[in-house]
């Protein structure tokens, strides 16, 4: 499998949002709560994008073509199949582009849980795919098996994952000091994760600890690290 964009990830958390995590900490309570709300919709955002390209890089995958070939509808005529073949150079790229354009149009238009478990899935981590709780949703540590406690979060990787970016939606999208969850995150949460969403959310300072540690632990295992 190509892991570039995963390296690349992994990278971006070591380089730029670790240290960022010790400058937030001299912060006046002011600043810090603007500065870490800006940190953890950026974090969010670039694990999102990362699972776009992962996906992408690997559009010759069999799971992958398998997955969007009911949706490789489009007749081609036959004097663009003859030009294309008379100009192998750029055939293979263009086989690319045709199944990138098509996974663009059916599974990154997905909601960003569903874009996590096809990549779980594509790259064989099927133990990680499931509802089971997997996630200490204290520290953000992801596990085979974890304890299902009393906090109210998703236990399971695909859950703990679609509410840290419904918190995200919440942040951009929000118009009070007070972010409250979008209606569409609150009834996909209930929906596919069993998840209440309270009124409000409450970004404390150890949310981007939790993120990045969550983060690294789904890097590894995509890794196999």
């Amino acid at each position: 499998m190509e892991t570039s964009r995963i390296t690349e990830f992994k990278k971006y958390i070591d380089t730029q949002i670790t240290p960022s995590i010790t400058e937030i900490r001299g912060l006046n309570e002011t600043s810090r709560k603007h500065v870490q709300k800006l940190v953890y919709t950026n974090l969010v955002d670039r694990f999102d994008v990362m699972v776009d390209t992962a996906i992408l890089t690997n559009c010759r995958s069999e799971f992958v073509v398998e997955a969007i070939s009911s949706s490789l509808t489009e007749t081609v005529n036959e004097q663009y199949l003859l030009k294309l073949l008379m100009d192998t150079d750029n055939v293979q790229e263009a086989i690319d582009e045709r199944l990138r354009s098509t996974i663009r149009n059916t599974i990154l238009r997905k909601r960003h849980s569903q874009k996590l478990l096809f990549l779980l899935k594509l790259f064989d981590k099927l133990e990680y795919s499931k509802l089971n709780p997997q996630v200490q949703v204290g520290s953000g540590n992801v596990v085979l098996k974890a304890t299902k406690t009393k906090v109210n979060i998703p236990h399971s990787v695909c859950g703990y994952a679609d509410w840290l970016y419904s918190r995200r939606n919440s942040i951009v999208h929000g118009a009070s000091a007070s972010p409250k969850y979008l209606e569409n995150d609150i009834k996909k949460l209930k929906e596919i994760y069993k998840y209440d969403c309270p009124k409000t959310i409450n970004l404390k300072f150890g949310a981007i600890e939790q993120t990045v540690r969550f983060y690294t632990c789904i890097v590894k295992i995509l890794l196999d690290e």
